[in-house]
């Protein structure tokens, strides 16, 4: 096993969550007005933080329905196994995202035991909709809300430096994460990201993939046989 020790930096939206709920949440409560901000977004023609401000401007809902509509989704069931893993091996996991904490902190809470790390945007629900803050924006980074590579930057400085950083995502908000992390681990638009920018990366479907390959490379511990 390596001796270095490992942190994890996970994205939450189809990555932990298994479906990307920030948007279904803009899409449903905007009554799909969100969708024509998404090719500009994509293109980097409108920066990850003035995309969530309109997204979250256009959002008509009371505090009741939104927690309703999410009720119905649910965590990669995959993901509480790895975390699991991860603390026995003392790595701490980092949930680093450019989504609300009315939805992450909520479903966190439901679907999986213990305590997490948790840096993302912030929503208020009031007078039938959603307003946001970011309390983790980062002016040096153009683009983004809550800038990933600032995130595990952060961590880097408080730590004695001997530290690999994993960094698992899936969508275009990943881009920054990607490139700072030591590790990625990618699906869907952030393999095509990576791909693009020449980023060496690991590819998974769900947290299972990921705790067998960071077994393999000598990360985690070999699993106990039962």
């Amino acid at each position: 096993m390596s001796n270095s020790r490992l942190a994890v930096f996970c994205d939450f939206d189809g990555t932990v969550a298994r479906q990307d709920v920030g948007y279904h949440l803009f899409h449903h409560f905007s009554g799909g007005r969100n969708d024509a901000l998404l090719p500009d977004w994509k293109a980097g023609r409108l920066s990850t933080r003035d995309c969530m401000r309109l997204e979250c401007e256009m959002v008509h809902g009371t505090t009741e329905e939104i927690f309703r509509f999410l009720e119905q989704f649910d965590l990669d069931p995959t993901f509480p196994k790895f975390a699991q893993i991860c603390r026995d091996a003392g790595a701490p996991i980092v949930i680093v995202s450019e989504g609300l904490d009315i939805y992450i902190n909520r479903l966190l809470a439901s679907h999986t035991p213990g305590h997490f790390k948790v840096k993302c945007n912030t929503g208020h629900l009031e007078e039938g909709g959603i307003r946001i803050e970011f309390p983790y924006e980062y002016r040096i980074c153009p683009g983004c809300g809550n800038c990933k590579a600032a995130r595990i930057e952060e961590f880097r400085s408080q730590g004695d430096g001997d530290c690999r950083i994993v960094f698992v995502g899936d969508g275009y908000s990943d881009a920054c994460g990607a490139r700072a992390a030591d590790l990625v681990f990618a699906k869907k638009d952030l393999v095509r990201y990576c791909q693009k920018e020449g980023i060496l990366y690991n590819e998974f479907r769900n947290f299972e993939d990921v705790t067998d390959q960071l077994i393999e490379q000598g990360f985690l511990p070999s699993r106990k046989r039962v």
